[in-house]
């Protein structure tokens, strides 16, 4: 099996056993590789991956260990069903599966929120302000609890609460159609690494900025958050890694 496309991505400074493994690991979410394929052998897949073979062996250990892969001695390394524990994995293999609708809702979602931001700078008075402030610390309480079904729960009612701020109906009825479809999207990344952080820091600006009746600031925040999501979503289906950034968002910023 040739794999030499799907390692194409230049390799950074970062430790090149750990590089390998992500190639490898995309190269199976992008679907070059599926459960029970065998890999090249080590000579060929570190020909086409243009390393040595200590660290491709150190790069299958890690994946090994990972149970990513299984090396069986004398007939090589094999792709295993990836492990329910492994969020990277999954989201890159549930975003292969699900990208073409996400990412649409995903483009209309960063409009209408974008655009409701703007709106609330504008239009929120003192108890819509309250509102989302508390929407804020309950998903901040749901982060530290752990528990993910609440974090979904908490964030979803933010940005519900951030779009109503903006006292328009045709965009909270437009906004409202898109949340049924985005519940396993929030799942999937509420459960990733750094999840905490971004959220919480993010959704604690906007509601800086919508106090303040900022419009830049509320309606470039609402991108700043959204947009990669949107961006790590598109390179997990195209088995690639995100490289953050705010390529494409022009559109939305002007």
């Amino acid at each position: 099996m040739e794999l030499s496309a799907a390692f194409s991505t230049s390799l950074s400074r970062r430790p090149l056993p750990e590089l390998i493994a992500e190639r490898i690991v995309a190269a199976i979410a992008a679907g070059v590789l599926a459960p029970g394929d065998r890999l090249p052998s080590e000579p060929q897949l570190a020909k086409q991956m243009s390393v040595g073979r200590g660290s491709l062996r150190e790069a299958l250990a890690k994946l090994q260990d990972a149970g990513v892969v299984e090396v069986i001695r004398g007939r090589g390394a094999f792709v295993r069903e990836p492990p329910t524990d492994d969020s990277r994995m999954r989201f890159a293999l549930w975003s292969r599966a699900e990208s073409a609708r996400v990412t649409q809702l995903l483009e209309a979602r960063v409009g209408l929120e974008s655009t409701a931001a703007g709106l609330a700078c504008e239009r929120a008075d003192p108890a819509d302000l309250t509102s989302l402030a508390a929407a804020c610390a309950d998903h901040e309480e749901a982060h530290r609890t752990g528990d993910l079904a609440a974090m979904v729960v908490t964030d979803e009612e933010f940005h519900r609460r951030l779009v109503a701020c903006a006292h328009n109906d045709v965009v909270a009825d437009l906004y409202r159609t898109l949340t049924p479809g985005l519940k396993e999207f929030r799942r999937q990344l509420l459960s990733r690494e750094g999840a905490e952080r971004r959220s919480t820091h993010d959704h604690a600006r906007i509601v800086a900025a919508v106090t303040e009746k900022n419009y830049d600031a509320a309606r470039k925040g609402v991108i700043a958050h959204l947009w990669p999501m949107y961006s790590e979503m598109v390179a997990a289906a195209a088995g690639g890694d995100y490289t953050p950034g705010y390529d494409g968002a022009e559109i939305f910023i002007g």
